[in-house]
């Protein structure tokens, strides 16, 4: 801590700095030097150390049939082919926000699209879920793709991707 202590031999007019504006050049100083040293120390409650990326847990059901839990490491991905008639649940285990594309443009959920000779469906079962279901009524010439990409609510850098490819 900085103290100041005028001397007898110092006289207050042939000082260059007031007294008032001595004190403020300490606080001044002081708080700089303590913003520094907080600011040095990187903040954030982890030890300094990086901390690993999560991942999500992509739960797959298909048409019913409860498949595996998928880890997905964000940026990551998963492809899955899929035949037409079936449906597959996605539940990535953290609320997400789920978009969908398919062919090369982005729908909205909950709307039905006939693509390639495909019905697709989808629909958000909950903050976490969302249910993709086909249906093709004739044979289709060639794999309908559809790209499902979540992004987590509680960190926006989190996306996982899952690519479905629809055959006969």
């Amino acid at each position: 801590m900085l103290h100041h202590q005028d001397h007898p031999a110092q006289s207050g007019a042939a000082s260059s700095v007031p007294e008032i504006g001595r004190r403020r050049l300490c606080a001044a100083g002081a708080t700089l030097a303590g913003a520094l040293l907080l600011s040095a120390c990187g903040g954030g409650g982890d030890g300094g150390y990086a901390r690993p990326p999560r991942t999500f847990a992509i739960g797959v059901t298909v048409s019913g049939q409860p498949g595996s839990v998928i880890p997905i490491s964000p940026g990551g991905s998963l492809a899955m082919n899929l035949r037409a008639g079936q449906s597959v649940n996605l539940d990535a285990g953290e609320p997400v926000v789920w978009n969908l594309y398919i062919g090369a443009s982005q729908v909205s959920q909950g709307v039905q699209v006939v693509y390639g000779g495909v019905t697709i469906d989808t629909r958000v079962m909950n903050a976490y879920a969302v249910l993709v279901s086909t249906y093709a009524p004739y044979q289709f010439p060639e794999p309908v793709n559809v790209m499902l990409v979540a992004t987590s609510t509680y960190d926006n850098v989190q996306v996982a991707t899952v690519y479905l490819s629809i055959v006969n």
